[in-house]
């Protein structure tokens, strides 16, 4: 009896360890279908994997839905949607500054991040100040550690320098100095005093380093360069201060390289804003991009609008 019973048993056994088996290897074999937005893949899930691959997410936020505002220039707006392709994130916007004529296209809405280009935004600050009787050109401002950015060796810490030097050191792309003159401003205090001009979407938020400084868009780097030259926030004699440091800056961005006549420009990897004077003609061309790889050819491409 208890022979007949292990027999059974060992029977039971080995059909659940074949149905197992066969189970095991139809479940190695599936093909997962997974979906994402606007694509799919067909995963094979193979033996020794820790799991099927994610699918790609696209580097362009929009790529295909190009927006161009109401009003715009049609001939321009076209220009500059076939000049920044659909490869790329982008906001563009040029005004004529002689009359209504302006031209806003882009494929991204948000404010996306920028360095180097917000010293325009620190230096409008430092100049307002100085306007309202709150200078500190002739303050000393000893370096701290947090100061210093990554391989600059000009400025030494602990040593403490004059603001009007460490001001020219910072329009030269001196992280270091702007770091300097951030902290003792209050990034708080800057953020005020943009959003005079009416921008929105401007922030500074972290020191000068690798990684970004600020937030903007292309909308308000074109505000706020046009309030410089409308003498809005600061009066003629100080907006001249601020354009005339500008065109003194030996940085010059791509969107300028071609373009001739009076310029007051400022730039990085990320996003260029430019005022040009020229036979009579003045306008304000501003980028931002997550690829830099157009804009030599939208600066000559805006150029052409106005000869």
């Amino acid at each position: 009896m208890k022979n007949k019973v292990l027999l059974g048993s060992l029977i039971t056994a080995l059909l659940a360890f074949m149905l197992y088996s066969v189970n095991f290897k139809r479940v190695e074999n599936t093909k997962l279908k997974i979906a994402g937005p606007k694509q799919e893949q067909v995963v094979k899930n193979k033996k020794g994997k820790k799991g099927p691959s994610e699918p790609k997410v696209a580097t362009v936020e929009y790529p295909n839905h190009i927006k161009i505002a109401a009003g715009s220039e049609k001939k321009w707006a076209q220009k500059i949607e076939q000049v920044m392709g659909k490869d790329h994130s982008y906001q563009v916007c040029v005004q004529d500054l002689n009359n209504n004529k302006f031209a806003r296209v882009a494929n991204t809405s948000q404010r996306h991040s920028v360095n180097s280009v917000s010293r325009l935004f620190l230096l409008i600050a430092l100049t307002y100040q100085e306007q309202h009787g709150k200078s500190i050109n002739n303050k000393t401002i000893k370096i701290k550690k947090s100061d210093r950015a990554k391989k600059e060796k000009l400025l030494q810490k602990g040593i403490a320098y004059n603001a009007s030097y460490l001001k020219q050191l910072m329009l030269q792309g001196n992280q270091t100095a702007a770091n300097a003159l951030l902290r003792t401003l209050k990034p708080a205090k800057v953020n005020a005093i943009i959003k005079k001009i009416g921008v929105k979407d401007t922030v500074i938020k972290n020191k000068f380093a690798a990684k970004a400084a600020a937030l903007t868009t292309a909308n308000d780097l074109n505000k706020i360069m046009v309030s410089l030259y409308h003498d809005q926030i600061l009066s003629r004699q100080y907006s001249n201060q601020v354009l005339g440091a500008l065109n003194s800056s030996r940085t010059k961005p791509k969107i300028i390289r071609n373009t001739k006549g009076l310029i007051y420009a400022i730039g990085d990897s990320k996003a260029n804003v430019a005022l040009v004077q020229s036979n009579g003609n003045a306008y304000c061309v501003s980028v931002w991009s997550n690829n830099d790889q157009d804009f030599v050819k939208l600066g000559k491409a805006v150029n052409s609008f106005f000869k």
